[in-house]
């Protein structure tokens, strides 16, 4: 099998377990029971994937998949080479991840463990360390992280055994397999992101408690970040905006887009790290604060007045010092406010 091919369908399942869309062209089709495969390749446009529990493999139209997807501890293997464990999220600090594994947010012990350690990050700095791991990937990224509900139309659908068709492995039954595909994207217009769960949590719980916390996507990101960072280093290293700040930020600050970069400190030096290509810049401790200031106030001149004192200088200065800054990473192609 070619490279390519095998991207593909890595991208396909990242596809189904996030819901974060972009991932394939087209959408990802999950089939529990073999025997609806034919009617799953009806919905399958140009760019989709359809993936079949048990299924034929000598169908070129499908990828076959066996084992478990929804049973923790359990293994799913794709296509016969990519092998997902399943943990439920209460579970992860105590698994040792030895491959890629599933990390499922499904009952409410697994939302409040999530939202605590979240909160604990956010104030102290410490991270669940399997959660920054390569191979942990977080089931439901697209409800956590804010993803617009106009992007999620029907990027992935799974099909029960029984032969309902949900927006997901635990989302809103949206018909069944005599429906056409026409038919399923009228019931899912008018879905809210949080009918990705509505299977197994109530959705109004999961609404209140993300737009309680508007800083969840920054969380994630910040997961993302540390996976950036050596293994040998991370003990020595501190994620600014989480339990530290370089100018002694107030709450009402807020906090820096997800997309924003992110400073690396350490004993000794500061560095930004831009997740999005990988790049790392070694920076100065006045030039790391401004960067603090400006991703959090998203305004240079009020970003400015906060940074100031920390700089000890007028609030001129330190205007002139931000601009000077944010436009030496734009030319870098780096937005300090977190791109648009």
């Amino acid at each position: 099998m070619k490279l390519s091919q095998q991207q593909s369908i890595g991208a396909a399942v990242d596809q189904w377990i996030t819901g974060v869309p972009g991932r394939i062209p087209g959408h990802v089709i999950f089939v529990e029971n073999p025997v609806h495969a034919g009617y799953a390749k009806t919905l399958a446009g140009e760019g989709s994937t359809v993936l079949v529990l048990n299924g034929d493999k000598a169908d070129d139209g499908i990828v076959a998949v066996s084992g478990s997807f929804d049973i923790a501890g359990e293994e799913l293997l794709v296509d016969g080479s990519l092998s997902l464990e399943i943990q439920d999220y209460v579970a992860i600090p105590f698994v040792n991840l030895v491959g890629v594994t599933v990390v499922r947010v499904t009952t409410e012990e697994d939302w409040q463990a999530f939202f605590d350690d979240a909160e604990e990050a956010m104030l102290s700095g410490h991270f669940v360390q399997q959660l920054t791991e390569v191979n942990a990937v977080l089931a439901e990224r697209a409800l956590l992280s804010g993803v617009a509900r106009d992007n999620l139309l029907l990027t992935r659908l799974h099909i029960t055994q029984d032969g309902a068709v949900r927006t997901g492995p635990y989302g809103t039954t949206i018909g069944t397999v005599s429906d056409s595909l026409a038919d399923l994207r009228v019931r899912a217009a008018s879905l809210r992101p949080e009918s990705a769960v509505a299977a197994v949590h109530y959705p109004w719980d999961t609404q209140d408690s993300l737009a309680a916390k508007p800083w969840i996507p920054r969380y994630l990101a910040a997961l993302d970040a540390w996976k950036f960072i050596p293994r040998e280093d991370r003990a020595n290293t501190s994620l600014v905006g989480f339990g530290i700040s370089l100018y002694g930020a107030n709450p009402s600050d807020g906090l820096a887009p997800a997309n924003a970069p992110f400073i690396l400190k350490t004993a000794a030096e500061h560095n930004l790290l831009d997740t999005r290509t990988g790049r790392l810049f070694k920076i100065g401790a006045d030039a790391a604060a401004i960067i603090e200031a400006v991703s959090n106030m998203r305004d240079i001149k009020a970003a400015a007045r906060v940074v100031a004192p920390a700089l000890k200088v007028s609030a001129a200065v330190a205007e002139g010092a931000a601009r000077a800054v944010v436009t030496q990473f734009e030319q870098l192609g780096i937005p300090l406010l977190g791109a648009r």
